[in-house]
């Protein structure tokens, strides 16, 4: 079963063993909505946000993000260094930018982007995530437990990032 993207933005428990597989955060940003979009979806600068992702290519000739167009994120944690294929699932100009890691996979993780235009230099601006293979301890091929929170705690700073970078 391959989930699909929500972006209700919850946070939950979707599993047996009651371990959380989701988080969000949300900040104000003084700029437009179509601007946050162009910025998120920029893989050159997305990298700028995250506590974990160093850099991005695109794959397979794409050169724009699009439903469907595949990426490869190379990220770090401490000094776990591993790299991701991503597919864009929404790709919603001024609105939402959602990708799955890795594509293809029964317990893919998913990545969104919430824009909802306050004004016409404003809007708010919410990262979700839903990982399910955190509750499966079988899967992950990670250390599971505080996974979610240092997950929760990265959107947080990637958010806060990314109203920084509207405020130079």
């Amino acid at each position: 079963m391959v989930r699909r993207p929500t972006l209700d933005n919850t946070l939950g428990m979707t599993n047996s063993a009651d371990m959380p597989t989701t988080g969000s955060a949300t900040v104000e940003v003084a700029a437009s909505a179509d601007d946050v979009y162009d910025f998120l979806t920029d893989l050159e600068r997305l990298p700028t946000l995250s506590p974990e992702n160093e850099r991005c290519e695109f794959l397979n000739d794409a050169t724009a993000i699009a439903p469907g167009v595949r990426f490869r994120g190379y990220n770090k944690s401490g000094d776990y260094e591993w790299h991701a294929d991503c597919e864009v699932t929404v790709a919603d100009a001024g609105k939402a930018f959602a990708y799955e890691v890795p594509p293809e996979f029964e317990h893919t993780t998913t990545w969104a982007y919430a824009i909802e235009s306050t004004g016409p230099d404003s809007c708010t601006v919410t990262e979700s995530f839903d990982a399910p293979m955190l509750a499966l301890p079988e899967v992950y091929p990670g250390t599971i437990e505080g996974r979610c929170e240092n997950l929760t705690k990265a959107c947080q700073t990637t958010m806060d990032n990314l109203r920084q970078a509207f405020e130079n």
